[in-house]
């Protein structure tokens, strides 16, 4: 199972070499099956994890357009998706055990 984290910190070091994310890569990257990454895009993208490189208009910034495809589009991480990074690493260097106090 492929976890948030790792999606994100894929996310994080493609931003970092100014490369974009797309469907395609996180089926390359993570053998994902297509409809998996795009509902894999879908919700980091509802929750703000990620954005659309892409100019979108005010009320469609983090959800598609009628007719509009997510395979089309390409992200990048949100300072929303990099402060959830900190969080898992933090939570990781604490030895808490997580969210739900185990590991």
């Amino acid at each position: 199972m492929v976890k948030q984290r790792d999606v994100l910190s894929n996310f994080a070091s493609r931003s970092a070499e100014s490369r974009s994310v797309t469907v395609e890569n996180l089926v390359r990257e993570f053998g994902f099956a297509r409809q998996a990454a795009c509902g894999r895009l879908n919700r980091l993208w509802r929750e703000r994890l990620i954005e659309a490189v892409e100019a979108r208009p005010a009320r469609a910034r983090f959800r598609l357009e009628p007719g509009e495809a997510i395979h089309a589009l390409h992200f990048r991480i949100t300072a929303r998706g990099r402060q959830r990074l900190r969080w898992y690493e933090q939570h990781d260097e604490s030895g808490d055990g997580g969210w739900l106090g185990f590991r």
